[in-house]
């Protein structure tokens, strides 16, 4: 919209009667703004807003008012203008995946794999026996690669589809984030920091397996990620994404049954100091540069099947 010199104008239109005392009178009025009919009609509500008499002239393209109100008009559209200013904001960029990323969707699936191989749970199953998480065997024998090997392990279908449904679109999500391969070595990181907690923090022996606690480590990294990536310092800002991660531990994480609550919180747990210090290390928006992504998801299938072989050797 474009503000005019005050000048006198004749308004073109039917509804003026040549020689009419209304005739006259418009015949002093000055232009104040023009532009396209949307930006007149814009400029006609903040005027109306304002009880600032006016005409729409539709036949030159422009808004008219009595040279008394003239000031007035301009001021009026300029704290418009002023207020509106970079409105509507730009829709926030969303880091995309990079070209032949490994899809979680696949991922999900070699794990679904792997579950029809080693079978539901059984007391003389090798896999269980020798790659559970085993507080006896993890504490007392120094057996760490338990701590990856038992979030491969399911206890049976159930167990398996709610983590890979619930928990491939988190893991999707986190990926998104930071990228692949970062996000799959954070995954493993820190859930294998989660039972280690629940393992070291309980007074009886324990016996666990899934990929849950991996999976609340992906809630508590995005949640991290969130407390240090917030534009805003206000207490409603940070507790939001701290309760929104909270929210889902409660959700998703405290069932009945053989559910391992001490491993989904303390997943969360370990995941949202995970969060942070990868929020302080990172920009809120990564490069997912296909090399190092590529690296860290290798490093990452490295680890675990080192783990495998030192449970299975």
């Amino acid at each position: 919209m474009s503000i005019l010199p005050s000048a006198p104008v004749i308004p073109e239109s039917d509804n003026v009667v040549p020689g009419s005392a209304m005739n006259m009178a418009l015949a002093t009025w000055v232009r104040v703004g023009a532009g396209s009919p949307e930006q007149l009609a814009t400029l006609s509500l903040v005027l109306s807003a304002a009880d600032i008499d006016h005409l729409v002239d539709h036949d030159s393209g422009a808004v008219q008012v009595a040279p008394a109100d003239n000031a007035r008009a301009l001021a009026e559209w300029s704290a418009y203008e002023e207020e509106n200013r970079g409105w509507p904001p730009p829709p926030p960029t969303r880091p995309a995946l990079q070209p032949g990323t490994p899809p979680t969707l696949g991922l999900m699936t070699l794990l679904a794999f792997f579950h029809a191989h080693t079978g539901p749970w059984q007391a003389h199953s090798p896999w269980f026996a020798r790659g559970a998480v085993d507080s006896e065997a993890v504490l007392g024998q120094g057996q760490w690669w338990r701590l990856f090997t038992g979030l491969t392990l399911h206890a049976d279908l159930a167990h398996l589809a709610g983590n890979a449904l619930i928990g491939g679109l988190i893991i999707h999500l986190l990926a998104r984030t930071l990228g692949y391969g970062t996000a799959w070595l954070l995954l493993l990181l820190a859930g294998a920091s989660g039972n280690l907690l629940n393992l070291a923090l309980r007074a009886q022996a324990h016996l666990s397996v899934g990929l849950s606690t991996a999976v609340f480590a992906a809630v508590g990294l995005l949640t991290g990620l969130q407390l240090v990536h917030r534009t805003t310092r206000s207490l409603r800002a940070l507790l939001l994404p701290l309760g929104a991660g909270a929210g889902l531990l409660v959700l998703l994480g405290s069932g009945a049954g053989r559910t391992d609550v001490g491993a989904h919180f303390f997943g969360f747990v370990a995941g949202g100091c995970g969060g942070l210090l990868t929020g302080l290390l990172l920009p809120a928006h990564p490069s997912h540069r296909p090399q190092l992504q590529a690296a860290l998801f290798a490093l990452a299938a490295t680890l675990l099947m080192v783990c495998w072989w030192l449970a299975l050797r």
